[in-house]
């Protein structure tokens, strides 16, 4: 697609630059509306040009993550929580916590962020809470989710959800998520601001992002699953995420990629003009080179999904 320059602001490293403009496409939904991005010279990063004024309609009832969550889960209780408890503290749980990330990610999350299952925890974006519902099996027991988006709300000993901004939620936290949540922001810097005021003494910030400059990003770049226009409006670069969380007074205290296969199948289907609804399903062959992909660049440090515990700087 036709490129161009011009003068912008990097919303990740916040520095005024003679950005490169590519043109995109709305894909998800197959609406295929045009949308320009900018990357940053300075950190990489990838910014939208100029935000929808008719934003919130690209989040319709449809979207993944406003589907409906599981039913109310019962609490956790023996061998369960033994088990969980276990995972989240013993010295000789790790390796089969990292092992089975893919499957029980949160327990990896919590662990690497000192959470045991008591903790108290937001997840800022949660959608429909499906995720909250899936730790509270497992014997979290004071969670809080907040979206302005979700069409169900719940208040519940130990689980609430709640339809408000995300400036809405309280204090005090042990752990603040934000999973693919920054990139739909306006203002990240703020809500990364706003998530350090809300954090305890000895709090963190999970941030899941997609990383701009990945490989797979470099090889798809306007047809890049994780670019998803006009909805992501910065996708910052692992240098940009650190000076963001820099600028917002927190520092980078682990980083992981945990990019998958989806990246390159999706991707293709849009290089191919075809959307993500009403895909075909999935060659298993292709799958699995594909995942074997995502995961070696993950090793070497070019997924194009990145894990970010951030705390006080």
């Amino acid at each position: 697609m036709s490129e161009r320059r011009t003068v912008m602001i990097c919303r990740a490293c916040g520095r005024e630059d003679t950005f490169r403009v590519f043109g995109a496409r709305e894909m998800l939904f197959g609406w295929r509306h045009p949308v320009e991005y900018g990357e940053c010279p300075q950190c990489g990063s990838l910014q939208i040009a100029a935000i929808p004024g008719n934003l919130a309609e690209y989040y319709p009832a449809n979207y993944y993550s406003l589907q409906a969550p599981p039913v109310r889960a019962k609490t956790a209780r023996g061998l369960r929580r033994a088990w969980a408890n276990w995972l989240l503290t013993s010295p000789l749980a790790g390796g089969w916590v990292w092992r089975q990330r893919r499957k029980y990610p949160f327990f990896h999350w919590c662990r690497m962020a000192g959470c045991g299952l008591d903790a108290k925890i937001l997840d800022l974006g949660c959608g429909s809470g499906g995720l909250l519902r899936r730790m509270q099996r497992y014997g979290f027991s004071d969670l809080t989710g907040v979206d302005p988006y979700t069409s169900i709300e719940a208040d519940e000993p130990g689980f609430r959800v709640r339809r408000a901004e995300l400036n809405a939620a309280g204090e005090g936290y042990d752990l603040i998520m934000l999973h693919h949540v920054l990139e739909h922001l306006v203002d990240p810097r703020a809500a990364l601001e706003d998530a350090r005021a809300r954090l305890g003494p000895r709090g963190k910030v999970l941030v899941r992002i997609p990383v701009a400059a990945s490989e797979t990003c470099q090889r798809y770049r306007e047809n890049w699953f994780n670019l998803d226009p006009p909805r992501h409006l910065l996708v910052p670069s692992r240098s940009g995420m650190e000076t963001l969380a820099g600028r917002s007074g927190l520092r980078v205290a682990r980083t992981e990629f945990d990019g998958m296969e989806t990246g390159y199948l999706i991707s293709e289907l849009y290089q191919r003009d075809l959307p993500y609804t009403g895909r075909a399903p999935d060659d298993p062959g292709q799958v699995r080179r594909f995942r074997k992909m995502a995961e070696a660049a993950n090793a070497r440090g070019e997924g194009d999904q990145g894990v970010f515990w951030l705390e006080r700087a």
